[in-house]
């Protein structure tokens, strides 16, 4: 559990424990850190003020004096109308890929080269030479020469049809001159080489029109021919004749198939009726075309009739049998060959009882004889119109390619005509602008002072300067603080060092200043004077501070009171002295029976800020057979001092000596509240011995003196040395704002008060 003091609402101890044992500093807080909040930057920009501003000063006013000492630099700019607003002049894209007349694409870019070529600039120079004769336009060949190419500029205004022309100067006079023979110049050329071109584009058109009435003489020629060669009168009609010769082969082709396909199914049903293939009908069909064949088939027919009757009568062996059957083979025989005569040798292994067969139906026969002949006379046919569907395509193709060249001589007349008529046209307006004799360019700005103005940029320049100069000066105090490792602010310690804060010592520079002078007279003046720094009213409002910081050191414990203490510091002139000096005063105040003692015996305070005699003291207590009477000095209500004493050539011998230690807990026992000020704890270990027999140590960190290294390596030490560490006291706090006390006894409204 924590209490709030009262007197000092910012520090908070805890209650209802023993002291705190130490606890290790965080490396990371001790450690410059990386990133720094709002807060603390407004803490740094407070604490590096006077190197900031004095940064940002000194180069804002250098800087500033360097620019404003310079001569303004001014600029005037005209504006040239490179082509007309509204133009309605001829399109000569057909007659050549380049050219100047085409005003609605003119090459912008190409034209400024142009310009700033040293063909159209050497004219322009030598006019600006008569009064300016150092101005060249080339490499200077000493520092006398100006080059007007680095002052000129020559360029389009965005996308529009405006050409700006602009040149920098320190004389408004010299500007306006140069300007004046730079646009009437770029004039000049312009108009001449616009007359000139026009010529040109004149002598082009007539020689084009030439040609291009020829091409339409050779032209009409061609076409004449082609008709008279192609007897094409008007390929409309003949396109349309070949069309109905098309629809009508199509009809009648139409109409044969369908005929000839009743035939062949026709055929089919006869070929099936005389068990005939196909082939076979084909055979027979040939063969009863042939009249002797038809006889012979006859012949051996009536020979078989009369084989069987002669041989039922006579019988098969008889002479007249035998003479019919050789007959019959001799009659077979001039079959076979009359066969193979008519079929050819590949079909001459018909058989006999076939051929004989077929001929037996007659009547189905010779009709399917017949229907095979309608079938060749249908396809005889379908070949003919086949062949006039040949004919009449090669005619179709043939016209296509004739219509084709007749119109492609057709579309080449028109466009030539086309062509001439353009040419003429432009030839007429050519011969109009001629006359004219002007060019497009217009001046569209007065070359006065109104087209000057001043582009130093003074102004922007000195803005930027203080900008930089004020963004330097903070680098440079950042850079300032970050190489500080020194703490600033009650904040920083409170973040760096994991330790109770027990007390807040606000900056007194009324002290600092006593102090000061007590520590020179000290080293100058072997006596001292009697007055003490509690005699100067200017720092007693300071005890309250220690009056807060004794509260909650008495406040640590519940069970045990804090009785002895052990004021030490990571290094000298961190106010240490000082602070146990008025933490005993404080503590006296609040009627404790106090004894400080200035255990510091290589460098002793305390008496020189009481104003006390050193002429024995701790040193000479420890050392010789004295009692704790004779050296203890009472020097206020409630509050007793040992000085240091002679100095002895070993502090630490006599500290860890067990007189000493039985001293301290007669010291303990025989006051309220007994307070240790020792050597630095860096390098020395007198705070070390005496913190164990004390209720703990009270670790001081003055603002802008202790370094953090220093207490990286204090605290690190005494953690070893596992020493109880009460808490620590931020001294010399500038602009503190965290307790009530600081505002409310400000030195000045309180003793104006009193008064």
């Amino acid at each position: 559990m924590f209490l709030n003091n009262p007197n000092n609402p910012e520090n908070l101890v805890p209650q209802n424990q023993t002291p705190n044992k130490l606890v290790y500093l965080n490396s990371n807080d001790i450690d410059d850190e990386d990133e720094i909040d709002i807060s603390e930057l407004f803490r740094l920009v407070r604490r590096r003020g006077l190197i900031i501003l004095g940064t940002a000063a000194t180069l804002g006013i250098t800087l500033s004096a360097w620019i404003l000492s310079k001569p303004p630099v001014y600029q005037g700019t005209v504006k040239l109308l490179a082509e007309p607003l509204n133009k309605d002049n001829a399109d000569l894209s057909f007659l050549t890929p380049v050219n100047p007349f085409r005003t609605n694409e003119l090459d912008y870019q190409s034209q400024i080269n142009v310009l700033k070529s040293p063909s159209v600039m050497n004219t322009i120079v030598e006019q600006i030479q008569t009064r300016y004769p150092n101005i060249m336009y080339r490499v200077p060949e000493n520092e006398e020469q100006e080059n007007l190419r680095t002052k000129l500029s020559v360029q389009q205004a965005g996308q529009t049809k405006i050409i700006e022309v602009s040149y920098k100067d320190k004389s408004e006079e010299k500007i306006l001159f140069i300007l004046n023979q730079v646009v009437d110049g770029y004039l000049k050329y312009q108009a001449k080489e616009y007359v000139s071109n026009l010529s040109q584009a004149i002598d082009f058109s007539e020689e084009q029109i030439a040609r291009v009435r020829l091409e339409v003489a050779s032209l009409e020629s061609q076409l004449e021919n082609f008709q008279q060669n192609n007897n094409l009168i008007d390929p409309n009609s003949r396109n349309e004749a070949l069309t109905t010769q098309a629809t009508f082969l199509a009809e009648e082709s139409e109409k044969v198939q369908i005929e000839l396909d009743g035939m062949k199914k026709l055929a089919q049903e006869l070929e099936q009726k005389l068990n005939l293939t196909p082939q076979q009908g084909v055979i027979v069909s040939r063969l009863n075309t042939e009249p002797y064949y038809t006889k012979l088939i006859e012949q051996i027919k009536e020979t078989e009739t009369q084989i069987a009757l002669e041989g039922l009568r006579f019988g098969f062996e008889h002479p007249s049998v035998k003479a019919l059957v050789a007959k019959k083979d001799e009659l077979v025989a001039l079959l076979n060959r009359e066969t193979r005569k008519i079929l050819g040798s590949g079909n001459s292994n018909l058989s006999l009882d076939f051929l004989t067969s077929v001929s037996n139906n007659v009547e189905t026969t010779q009709q399917f004889f017949d229907v095979n002949n309608q079938i060749q006379v249908l396809e005889a046919k379908q070949r003919g119109l086949d062949e006039a569907w040949e004919r009449l395509n090669s005619q179709i193709k043939n016209l296509s390619t004739t219509n084709k060249e007749y119109f492609q001589l057709q579309r080449e007349l028109t466009t030539a005509n086309e062509s001439l008529n353009r040419l003429l046209a432009l030839n007429e307006n050519l011969q109009i602008e001629v006359a004219r004799q002007s060019s497009p360019w217009k001046l569209i700005t007065p070359i006065n002072e109104t087209i000057i103005e001043d582009v130093s940029g003074t102004s922007r320049k000195i803005t930027f300067i203080l900008i930089a100069s004020l963004f330097s000066g903070a680098m440079l105090g950042l850079l300032v603080d970050k190489l500080d490792s020194s703490f600033h602010t009650v904040e920083d310690v409170k973040s760096s060092v994991k330790l109770p804060l027990l007390g807040v010592i606000p900056h007194n520079k009324f002290l600092t200043d006593i102090t000061n002078k007590k520590k020179k007279k000290s080293d100058s003046i072997p006596r001292l004077s009697s007055q003490s720094v509690f005699d100067d009213e200017s720092i007693t409002f300071s005890l309250d501070s220690y009056c807060s910081l004794y509260t909650n050191i008495s406040l640590l414990s519940s069970d045990t009171s804090i009785r002895s203490i052990v004021v030490g510091a990571a290094e000298a002139s961190e106010g240490k002295s000082t602070t146990s000096l008025f933490l005993a005063k404080a503590a006296a105040l609040l009627g404790q029976k106090v004894l400080i003692v200035d255990a510091d015996m290589r460098k002793p305070k305390i008496h020189t800020y009481l104003g006390i005699k050193n002429k024995i003291g701790l040193s000479n207590l420890i050392a010789e057979d004295i009692l704790p009477e004779d050296v203890i000095q009472s020097f206020d209500d409630g509050l007793s001092v040992i000085t240091a004493g002679s100095k002895p050539p070993n502090p630490t011998r006599l500290i860890a000596s067990r007189k000493w230690q039985t001293l301290m807990q007669k010291f303990k026992q025989d006051f309220d509240f007994v307070i240790y000020d020792t050597p630095p704890l860096m390098g020395f270990s007198d705070g070390k011995i005496l913190t164990p027999l004390t209720d703990g140590l009270v670790f001081v960190v003055r603002m802008g003196k202790t370094r953090r290294p220093n207490v990286q390596q204090v605290i690190n030490d005494l953690q070893v040395s596992k020493l109880t560490v009460l808490g620590m006291v931020a001294n010399g706090v500038k602009n503190y704002m965290g307790g009530a006390y600081y505002g409310y006894y400000n030195y000045k409204n309180y003793y104006n008060d009193e008064r």
